[in-house]
């Protein structure tokens, strides 16, 4: 049962859909996708954003397609994106989302609100199972909705996860996703096969071949 109709049921009222008052904000682009990283629940956080955009960005600036990162002031940024993290207010953010392309990211409000305005999704899911949490207002046809790998286990529904399931999903799935949506052609030659603690920070290892100072380094 999706949590929507847990609540219809327990309160005895009837589901409609919900609206939304949206307060103008200047984007400073027409064709843009949202994407949004939230800070609240850890198990729910994806570490490697910046490696889907990677991917995305090329095949994007083809289209003249932005992206652009909402969310509050202390979430964290993900590179290459228009950052509006903490410029917007709910009302703001319903006009973004609802004149942008698509909206990627996790189990969340923007998801929600980007449902309840009929746009295309490609929404994450960890903790919870995506049958009780998914953009209830949307067709089928306009959302991917891509479940972490549990290895047969039921969701912890906890908000924090160790480790995060959310890090098996593989950046090139989602990036793939976003592009079937829009209808645009994605092509990618490698496979993900692990991700472990460290693939998000980028580390270096290199073999010195005359004395270093260490405190130059820094």
């Amino acid at each position: 049962m999706h949590i929507v109709e847990a609540y219809a049921s327990n309160t005895c009222l009837k589901i409609n859909k919900p609206f939304i008052y949206e307060k103008y904000y200047p984007v400073g682009c027409d064709r843009y996708i949202t994407i949004h990283n939230p800070c609240k629940f850890d198990s729910r956080k994806y570490d490697h954003w910046d490696s889907v955009v990677r991917l995305l960005k090329p095949i994007l600036n083809k289209e003249d397609i932005e992206i652009v990162q909402i969310g509050t002031k202390d979430e964290k940024k993900i590179k290459h994106c228009e950052s509006l993290l903490g410029k917007t207010s709910f009302n703001q953010l319903a006009y973004v989302i609802k004149r942008s392309m698509l909206h990627l990211g996790v189990d969340s409000l923007p998801v929600h609100l980007a449902s309840g305005c009929g746009k295309k999704i490609v929404a994450l899911f960890s903790n919870m199972y995506a049958c009780h949490s998914r953009p209830y207002w949307s067709k089928d046809e306009d959302v991917i909705l891509i479940e972490s790998d549990k290895e047969g286990d039921k969701p912890t529904y906890t908000a924090t996860e160790t480790p995060k399931t959310i890090h098996t999903i593989a950046p090139e799935k989602i990036a793939a996703a976003v592009c079937m949506l829009l209808g645009i052609e994605f092509s990618y030659d490698y496979e993900t096969v692990m991700t472990g603690q460290f693939f998000h920070i980028g580390i270096i290892e290199t073999i010195p071949e005359e004395p270093i100072q260490i405190s130059n380094t820094g």
